[in-house]
């Protein structure tokens, strides 16, 4: 049956949905960016750091989305009461998985045309003919098996949104009842082990490709502490601001809601950072040059400054403000330690990224952006 928590859920009247004027301002941003792109698009360097440049912006959204999705079926497999009042934030991030879905044909356009954008190095005829370890990774390494993996993982996280969204949302109607919660509760765990298998496949297709020649066990979890902990820094920052605008009552979300989402945000920092280490440390100890290679290039040529500052966003700072429990509790250190690891993110994806289509040393120029 569902709980008085679950039926509370109506209290929010559905979705909150962005202002007119924050979803002009949106389309604007994008339109903006588009026509200071197209430039790049004339030059062979600037088609591949465009690229690159749109492939961190593309897994950016992704995680969120994606990342709010986990978060949503996370509460209802563990039939978590305390965040009935902030799921539906959750969800108002998760419903647009279908737009990343979107933003995957163009870079499946890029990877076809990959002789004028130079994306991937195992996408090019010319490189794999003169590499066998590149020859042997071809049945995985290819373009048609590359864009149908995304289409097929697009198709399970649309479906799982959609399932997840319209079920929560069909309670306001008054006819779902506990249905719809046991229906949701019971396709939770099939969820989670779908999410396991795509995320690394993703992880390892969309990222860590970019290099064919290094691998990383690890790798995949690491893609996961990323996106769970910008996803729930998105929803932090988007709760705060509702709560600022009275789009939802301060008597819904309490300060022990802010604390609950702090908390999570504290361990994930920690959880993030430890397989960071990991996987650096392993790298290190073992100091095996086709591995170490990938490590040792984002510490040299301007990158060790990228990796510092990437350690202080996603750790230090976060860290160490969240370690008091009045931090936790507070609307506005919140709002802005979420700010800085939504950056840290970013900053995180530039560094996986950008060394391989800038190997004289990082840029911050309008193309990347």
């Amino acid at each position: 049956m569902t709980s008085a928590a679950d039926t509370k859920t109506t209290e929010l009247a559905g979705a909150p949905r962005p202002s007119a004027p924050l979803r002009l301002l949106s389309l604007g941003l994008v339109a903006a960016g588009v026509l200071l792109s197209l430039p790049a698009l004339f030059s062979d360097g600037g088609r591949a750091q465009f690229a690159h440049g749109y492939l961190m912006g593309f897994t950016f959204v992704w995680g969120i989305a994606l990342g709010s999705l986990f978060w949503v079926v996370l509460h209802h497999l563990t039939h978590a009461r305390w965040s009935v009042v902030v799921r539906r934030v959750m969800e108002m991030l998760a419903e647009p998985v279908w737009l990343a879905g979107l933003f995957f044909i163009p870079l499946a356009l890029m990877v076809v045309l990959n002789a004028r954008f130079h994306l991937y190095e195992w996408a090019d005829p010319g490189i794999v003919a003169g590499d066998a370890l590149l020859q042997g990774k071809r049945p995985y390494l290819n373009t048609p098996f590359f864009i149908l993996r995304g289409l097929v993982f697009f198709g399970l996280w649309i479906g799982f949104a959609r399932f997840f969204v319209r079920g929560s949302l069909s309670q306001d109607n008054g006819g779902a009842g506990a249905g719809a919660t046991l229906r949701m509760r019971s396709l939770s765990p099939a969820f989670m082990l779908v999410f396991a298998v795509t995320v690394t496949f993703a992880g390892i297709d969309w990222l860590m490709s970019l290099s064919p020649r290094w691998f990383s066990t690890i790798f995949g979890v690491y893609v996961f502490g990323g996106i769970i902990l910008t996803s729930l820094a998105a929803v932090t920052v988007a709760t705060v601001g509702l709560l600022r605008t009275g789009r939802i009552s301060a008597r819904a979300v309490t300060p022990d809601h802010l604390y609950n989402l702090g908390a999570f945000l504290f361990a994930f920092t920690i959880f993030w950072a430890y397989i960071a280490f990991s996987q650096y440390m392993l790298i290190w100890y073992g100091n095996m040059p086709e591995e170490s290679f990938y490590m040792v290039r984002r510490l040299e040529d301007g990158w060790l400054k990228i990796s510092l500052a990437l350690a202080a966003m996603r750790l230090f700072i976060p860290f160490f403000v969240l370690l008091s429990r009045r931090a936790k509790r507070n609307a506005t250190v919140l709002f802005w330690v979420s700010l800085l690891i939504l950056a840290g993110q970013l900053l995180d994806l530039y560094w996986l990224i950008m060394p391989e289509a800038l190997p004289g040393g990082p840029t911050f120029g309008w193309r990347g952006v």
